[in-house]
């Protein structure tokens, strides 16, 4: 089997459960490019390390895509169509049956394009068909050793509206916006774009952590140098 795994919650699980189910049949697969939230590859390369599963990366860039780059509603959907294209090809060559993805029952809830893509593409869902959801997977992961409160992590493309185009450029500088704040504490963190505007996303746990360590005003100039010109706070209530 080849698991496309980014090191989230979901696709972790999968990796332990295929490791002790499979053993040496499971290869993680992990796709990097421009889209890719910094830090993304590192912490799934450690966690197949951790646990001594074959472990490929490879790159896949979805700005030479129209509708990705033009960040219209197809835009996921397209993208993983690309992915799996290049996914079925490394399957092949390794002699595997099936490509696994980490979707679970509460993923239905959303719009999520690439979940057809995927289903038109034969990739299989184990999580889903055994009617596992977000808190069950949770459970699990922490019985296993693992951590059940492991922030997700999305593609950058999501923090721009649709129909905005996208470059490298845009994409990276939201990657170290985020990052900056992830150096500093913070972990579920989602920069909005509009323009030169960002609108900063955060759990109501940590933004008590946002204001207790004095990060606006630094993070503000730090935005700045980046170009961006204001900051909207998006707090609960």
């Amino acid at each position: 089997m080849v698991l496309l795994f980014s090191g989230g919650l979901d696709s972790s699980l999968l990796l332990v459960l295929g490791k002790e189910a499979l053993g040496e049949g499971l290869t993680a697969l992990t796709f990097s490019g421009p889209q890719t939230a910094p830090g993304e590859v590192a912490a799934s390369w450690h966690l197949t390390r951790q646990y001594q599963v074959r472990h490929l990366l490879a790159s896949f860039d979805p700005l030479h895509l129209p509708d990705f780059r033009e960040n219209t509603p197809k835009r996921c959907y397209v993208c993983k169509q690309g992915m799996l294209a290049r996914a079925r090809k490394v399957a092949a060559g390794l002699g595997a049956g099936a490509i696994w993805d980490g979707t679970n029952v509460d993923d239905l809830q959303d719009f999520r394009p690439g979940l057809q893509a995927a289903r038109e593409a034969g990739v299989e869902s184990p999580l889903l068909s055994t009617g596992l959801g977000k808190q069950d997977i949770r459970e699990l992961s922490r019985k296993l050793g693992l951590p059940g409160d492991k922030a997700a992590q999305s593609c950058l493309a999501t923090r721009f509206p649709y129909h905005t185009t996208l470059s490298r450029e845009d994409l990276a500088r939201v990657g170290r916006a985020e990052t900056w704040l992830k150096s500093r504490g913070l972990t579920q963190v989602r920069l909005r774009v509009r323009g030169r505007q960002a609108r900063l996303e955060l759990t109501a746990a940590e933004w008590p952590v946002f204001w207790g360590r004095g990060l606006r005003r630094p993070f503000l100039a730090y935005l700045n140098t980046l170009g961006f010109e204001d900051l909207e706070l998006a707090m609960p209530g």
